[in-house]
């Protein structure tokens, strides 16, 4: 993943748009140049100028605004036209500024380190468990984070902006880590932001997000997606989703758009879950709950293969394997899971009715028997259409992979839409989350 070349595609000139109120005029025009070497990468100022319809002399007031900032670096010099004459003066995106994302999942650590225009510069990876205090958490990722820009050699006033990606309720514009049952000890309205701001400078701006909805940021830059109501389903250590409505992640005043891993399905089920509740989907489709049925079922199904290792050893995955190959063990989980993965899919279709649902992670692997249990599960359910309620998808991509590239998309999205870019003084606010 070198460069992210299809992290332009999503941004143009509506950037430009949002500031483009005659008081706002030149810094409207700023937004455009920098999106244009966003999609260019190198250009000389006529170049730019053909490009997005500016003058000549106003992409340059614009190009030497970017030059004083840092933003920009010269490239050279180009090639002379067909006539000859001088060459023109080419600039390019620095390489020595940069975007820090940061992943802290249960059992996994990861950071990414990319220039400002999408390469990925170096990355690093540990699989320690969460600590108990999220201070100590948010100072490990710190700590890491300091290694990886001296390994680097880059300095701390050089990364201009950081995600987080976590487990949790996220409130992204306060900062806040609200609650996440994952790592319960952490207590509620935890500023994780606080947390990380004693490792960088005090102008680089930190966004926090669900990990759930980083990952799904990148089915964004899908051309064919464009419009669409999308919900993705993020499964690895818990449940959740991510909600996508014209081109837009829905979050909510509370943030809780897309926890449908603590929808109650089943109020009679005995296993309570870290949100507080008994019956929550998460709890009931989770690895566990299989490993569970699996030892409640193995007289039933003695010749199975799933038998010939501890249940503790049961992932997901391995089921779906399995029952691809036709395990009768594994096509009664699969079974279960279906029905239950029907039931949430109906009650989220009455509020959201999406045109797409997308699983991530360990339901990406779901087998053909998953699938066609799934759809004849909802085809019961009489209001939806006779050919499908909606279109399903399994991205088998790494969640790491999606995570990364889905966090690089959010630093370019909260960095080059910020107005305080723009402005000749550039707000101290810029920092905020």
């Amino acid at each position: 993943m070198a460069y992210i070349q299809e992290v332009v595609a999503i941004y143009t000139t509506a950037a430009a748009e949002k500031l483009s109120l005659p008081s706002d005029l030149k810094y409207a025009n700023r937004s455009q140049v920098i999106q244009a070497f966003l999609r260019n990468k190198t250009a000389s100022a006529g170049e730019i100028s053909t490009a997005i319809g500016l003058s000549r002399p106003t992409v340059m007031k614009a190009i030497q605004f970017f030059l004083s900032n840092g933003l920009l670096v010269s490239a050279g010099k180009g090639d002379s036209t067909s006539i000859g004459g001088k060459r023109p003066e080419r600039f390019a995106l620095s390489g020595k500024k940069f975007f820090l994302c940061i992943a802290l999942w249960p059992n996994d650590l990861r950071l990414h380190l990319y220039t400002i225009g999408g390469d990925l510069v170096d990355s690093i990876r540990l699989s320690p468990p969460l600590p108990e205090s999220a201070w100590v958490a948010a100072s490990d990722a710190g700590k890491l984070s300091e290694t990886l820009l001296a390994k680097n050699r880059v300095c701390k006033e050089d990364v201009l902006a950081v995600s987080l990606s976590t487990a949790g309720i996220v409130d992204r514009k306060t900062g806040l880590l609200k609650y996440s049952s994952q790592s319960p000890s952490w207590g509620t309205d935890v500023p994780l932001w606080e947390y990380l701001r004693l490792y960088f400078a005090q102008n680089t701006m930190i966004f926090l997000e669900n990990a759930g909805k980083m990952t799904a940021r990148p089915l964004l830059l899908e051309p064919e997606l464009n419009g669409k109501r999308i919900l993705v389903i993020f499964a690895c250590w818990g449940l959740s989703s991510c909600m996508i409505e014209k081109n837009h992640i829905l979050s909510g005043k509370n943030s809780l758009i897309g926890e449908i891993g603590h929808m109650i399905i089943d109020p009679h089920d005995s296993e309570p879950c870290g949100c507080g509740s008994r019956g929550c989907f998460e709890r009931l489709v989770s690895a566990g709950r299989l490993q569970r049925l699996l030892k409640e079922q193995s007289l039933r199904f003695p010749e199975s293969a799933l038998l010939r290792r501890p249940a503790e050893d049961l992932t997901i995955p391995d089921m779906f394997a399995a029952s691809e190959k036709g395990d009768p063990l594994a096509r009664f989980l699969v079974a279960y899971l279906a029905e239950n993965f029907a039931r949430a899919l109906r009650n989220i279709s009455l509020v959201f009715d999406p045109d797409l649902v997308v699983f991530q992670g360990d339901y990406a692997y779901a087998d053909s028997c998953f699938d066609r249990r799934l759809r004849e599960n909802l085809s019961s359910f009489r209001y939806f259409p006779s050919s499908a309620p909606f279109d399903i998808r399994y991205d088998r991509r790494p969640l790491s992979e999606l995570d990364a590239l889905g966090s690089c998309i959010a630093l370019m999205d909260q960095f080059f839409d910020s107005p305080a870019l723009y402005r000749d003084s550039q707000a101290a606010d810029s920092t905020a989350p």
